[in-house]
């Protein structure tokens, strides 16, 4: 007697169809699993409270355990700032590392802020490639460029900090 195919996927049916058992177990066996080839779903991407937009990809990064985003005169300083290179607060993002319970990855923060230009503001980055440059010093990482500088702070109690950040800042910001 020659067999047919038959093909189902109909679970009545298949329990008709077969009445022997496919895999037998001995019940005294202890049952274990291996998870090593489980596909684990990747990690959610790190979230970052900022001031500002990001609109044109500009990043300030400031370290003030103090306060939410700046003091009330650095901030007003930074507004006073962007206002003379003819931008805004929704063109920039301000992130301060000063209130995140740890120190983010650099991939971490450059992957959520695809910044072009990242404004250290006298924040110490302990990421590949930064040896805590001096003040006032404009670096290439990555296609980034990151302009060290002084904290707003700094630049309030020093004409001479101020008219530095002035000439650089200008220069990368428009």
């Amino acid at each position: 007697m020659a067999m047919s195919n038959i093909q189902t996927t109909d679970s009545v049916a298949l329990r008709y169809l077969i009445t022997e058992t496919l895999f037998g177990m001995d019940e005294d066996a202890p049952v274990t699993a291996e998870l090593s080839a489980v596909a684990t779903a990747p990690a959610a991407a790190p979230q970052f409270p900022f001031y500002g937009k990001n609109v044109r990809n500009y990043l300030f990064l400031a370290s003030d355990p103090q306060h939410e985003w700046l003091s009330v005169s650095a901030l007003e300083a930074l507004t006073k700032t962007l206002t003379a290179l003819k931008l805004t607060a929704d063109d920039i993002a301000l992130l301060n590392l000063g209130t995140l319970s740890a120190m983010p990855q650099q991939g971490d923060i450059f992957a959520f802020f695809n910044p072009k230009i990242v404004v250290s503001l006298g924040v110490s980055l302990p990421w590949e490639g930064f040896a805590n440059p001096e003040p006032n010093t404009v670096l290439a990482h990555q296609g980034i460029t990151v302009f060290h500088t002084f904290t707003f702070d700094e630049m309030l109690a020093d004409a001479e900090k101020k008219r530095l950040f002035w000439g650089t800042v200008k220069t990368l910001l428009i």
